[in-house]
């Protein structure tokens, strides 16, 4: 492996902290916000959960299909720039279409370039951080904060402005992720060539593939509120402002998760961090289906510093043990296909349908997902434990 951040290594954190800023303001924007723009464009509730999981599902083909590609080259950052800008593209093309139609074929362009954005820029960070002090959580926590910026921001702003104002700020935010991008380090690796086949090889590890059943479920059951979250809110009389209080609470407690995720993954294995994630998710939407008071909504948002966060952590955690660095950029994307694609993407699908049908009651089969993902985290302890006393013996 070879990077050129080596000349320049003071700046390693800042350029690498920039990038999960930028490509959070992108996130921190579009996932609270865009069913709104959706609104304003007409479409319904089981439109906007269709529209909303097009992009995830892209992740599902494309974020492993590109990623492979880049462990076969041994590319990462010129990759991402490529798809930055088709990314980018794509984007542009929404004010040139209308009604559901127009806004799919878009959505699932859009979702084919943007799928393996962020598997790509975690794997820069983790392989150029190898051998240094630098935590990967400390790092990533800048993009939790930029989450926690534009949510609240864009919230305020829109109680000011017309719903229109949400694609232009997505858009700006793209715009200022790619610059970013230019930024990062130039890391490489020994490319795999065409008979390296890597997806195949990661899915042939029982244990990377409860691993991956694991985060589809947990992330999975987050669809719901991802998708009708704001919307559910402002039925219930909630100001634009105070919805964005609220995501941005949510992920205020994930910051705090990741300041110190260095000494809790320390001290608790990967599946560790998986259980405590899925058990706390269940136990987070199984409130929400009551329909709770403000107050209870307050507290239990800041569960989602253990429902993603933990998560998120421990599957970083997980791929930085058990993948090698041939095949760490395929292991990221299949991650990110896993949990935002297969889990979030395909649960999106269903959740307009759900949420029109029975409304919060809606996240009772969110809770039923966590379940699915425990026995899966709990699986997947059994496994490890068993791989390691093989290894003794």
């Amino acid at each position: 492996m070879r990077s050129d951040s080596g000349s320049i290594a003071p700046l390693l954190p800042y350029r690498l902290s920039a990038f999960y800023i930028a490509i959070f303001c992108v996130i921190g924007s579009q996932m609270p916000f865009w069913p709104v723009w959706l609104q304003a464009q007409g479409m319904g509730g089981v439109e906007i959960g269709v529209l909303t999981a097009i992009p995830v599902l892209a992740k599902l083909i494309f974020s492993p299909l590109f990623a492979s590609l880049g462990d076969r080259l041994g590319e990462r950052k010129r990759l991402m720039l490529l798809f930055l800008t088709a990314a980018l593209i794509s984007f542009l093309a929404f004010q040139l279409v209308s009604g559901f139609v127009g806004l799919l074929v878009v959505s699932l362009l859009y979702g084919m370039f943007w799928a393996p954005l962020m598997s790509f820029g975690d794997n820069i960070t983790l392989l150029s951080t190898r051998g240094t002090d630098l935590q990967y959580g400390r790092l990533r926590l800048w993009g939790s904060i930029s989450f926690i910026a534009m949510s609240f921001g864009v919230g305020l702003v829109l109680d000011q402005s017309g719903d229109q104002m949400v694609y232009w700020v997505i858009l700006s935010s793209i715009l200022l992720t790619f610059l970013v991008t230019l930024g990062l380090p130039d890391v490489r690796v020994t490319p795999l060539g065409k008979a390296g086949k890597p997806i195949r090889r990661l899915l042939k590890d029982k244990g990377f593939r409860l691993f991956l059943m694991c985060v589809a479920f947990i992330h999975g059951s987050h669809a719901l509120y991802y998708a009708f979250a704001t919307l559910h809110w402002r039925s219930l009389g909630y100001s634009d402002a105070l919805i964005g209080f609220l995501w941005a609470e949510a992920v205020v407690a994930e910051v705090v998760f990741f300041i110190f995720g260095s000494k809790i993954n320390a001290r608790v294995a990967a599946y560790g961090l998986l259980i405590l994630a899925a058990s706390t998710a269940a136990f987070r939407w199984a409130a929400y289906a009551y329909d709770p008071s403000f107050i209870v909504i307050f507290i239990f948002q800041l569960l989602h510093a253990f429902s993603f966060g933990a998560m998120h952590l421990g599957a970083m955690s997980y791929m930085n043990r058990a993948v090698s660095v041939d095949l760490s950029a395929t292991a990221q994307s299949l991650y990110g296909a896993s949990a935002y694609g297969l889990g979030a993407g395909v649960t999106l699908m269903f959740v307009g349908m759900m949420y029109e049908a029975w409304g919060a009651q809606a996240f009772f089969i969110m809770t039923l997902m966590c379940i699915a993902g425990t026995i899966c985290a709990l699986a997947l302890r059994r496994h490890e434990k068993r791989q390691t006393q093989a290894s003794e013996t």
